[in-house]
């Protein structure tokens, strides 16, 4: 599966549709996602799920909803089985609208896929630094996030060939240029992938603020987030880190945020104290620090940022005539593969006391 470069791919586009005209171009589309999130799993769904005791009752549950029979070509039902079958149903819906997709719709349907193609760029690098077989991490790599020149990378002889490739034959080139090629070898991988990710994240909040109108009004709220969820997040992960100066780690924050004027301040947290000190006049994100640090940290605190982002993705697919929609649309359809997949783990490894730890939708 393989995604086209959209013929707008670095140019500015600007939006200034009518809801007349916004109707003839992506009506369609938005009237079909708007069905889509009919079916995405309810409580009463997740109530009857958790109750499973095996995988096939978890089958036969799925079976009753909008997932219907996407497993019954599975010999051997598995936790891993289930997942890549839902997210093969949330690729093969999201390429049928990406096919279907006029400008500048199909240009913000492939910055959703950028992401995914970061991630399995950076993978492919790292085990290419690491000695392993690239052929076998191609096949693991997300679905949504292959492109054309993806399958080259796997005969590059080194890191710094990957990253030629990557920078002149893949539409990731916009985002690696602001990494200098001697970072493959002085910084670690995940000091790249915050830069990448960094990058990646403003370039699609100009994209959105050249779109404007409603768009912009979503999606506006909704990357501010996800910056200050990256900066927060980053901040906690680097705590003590003495090669990640305060400079360098500014360097890594979007420049973008409810949070970005205190960027400076947060650079220099080295603890939760220091940081809730600087949290202190915002209010919801004191909050979610404090109610994490109460229950062993970080991925407490990861689960509270979840619950808060799907709630501003609910806020989105509640509105219309926007693309946020779309981005919204699967990002709620992933966080439901990842909670299948959690009771799907939970049902295997006989551990019913938390099966109930994914996070709601509806």
């Amino acid at each position: 599966i393989f995604f086209r470069r959209s013929s707008c791919h670095g140019k500015r586009i600007t939006m200034s549709r009518s809801m007349l005209s916004y109707n003839i171009h992506d009506g369609a589309q938005e009237g079909i996602i708007h069905g889509y999130k009919n079916g995405i799993l309810r409580t009463e769904d997740y109530s009857n799920i958790a109750q499973c005791d095996t995988l096939e009752d978890m089958k036969l549950h799925l079976a009753g909803t909008d997932f219907g029979n996407f497993l019954q070509n599975e010999a051997t039902l598995s936790s891993k089985g289930i997942t890549e079958r839902a997210l093969d149903r949330l690729v093969n819906e999201f390429m049928e609208l990406r096919a279907g997709a006029d400008e500048p719709l199909a240009t913000f349907l492939d910055f959703i896929t950028y992401e995914y193609m970061i991630a399995n760029v950076l993978k492919l690098i790292s085990g290419a630094k690491a000695g392993r077989e690239t052929l076998d991490l191609l096949y693991k790599c997300h679905p949504l996030g292959l492109f054309e020149g993806i399958g080259a990378l796997t005969a590059a002889s080194s890191a710094d060939d990957m990253y030629e490739i990557v920078l002149i034959d893949s539409p990731l080139g916009q985002f690696f240029q602001r990494t200098e090629k001697k970072d493959f070898d002085e910084f670690s991988m995940e000091y790249i992938r915050s830069n990448l990710h960094k990058n990646y994240l403003e370039h699609f909040y100009d994209f959105c603020r050249d779109l404007g109108g409603e768009t912009w009004t979503v999606m506006s709220e909704i990357l501010d987030f996800e910056a200050d969820r990256f900066v927060l997040t980053l901040t906690r992960n680097t705590y003590g880190v003495k090669e990640l100066q305060k400079e360098d780690r500014k360097k890594l924050f979007p420049a973008f945020g409810k949070l970005a004027d205190i960027h400076d301040d947060l650079a220099a947290c080295d603890d939760d104290d220091s940081l809730r000190e600087k949290l202190r006049n915002f209010s919801e994100y004191l909050d979610m620090l404090d109610s994490g640090s109460e229950e062993s940290g970080l991925s407490n605190l990861e689960n509270r940022f979840m619950v808060k982002a799907a709630q501003l993705h609910k806020d989105s697919l509640a509105r219309q005539f926007h693309f946020g929609i779309f981005y919204s649309w699967v990002k709620l359809r992933e966080l439901e593969v990842n909670n299948l997949m959690w009771i799907a783990e939970c049902i295997v490894q006989s551990m019913k006391h938390r099966i109930t730890e994914y996070v709601p939708i509806y």
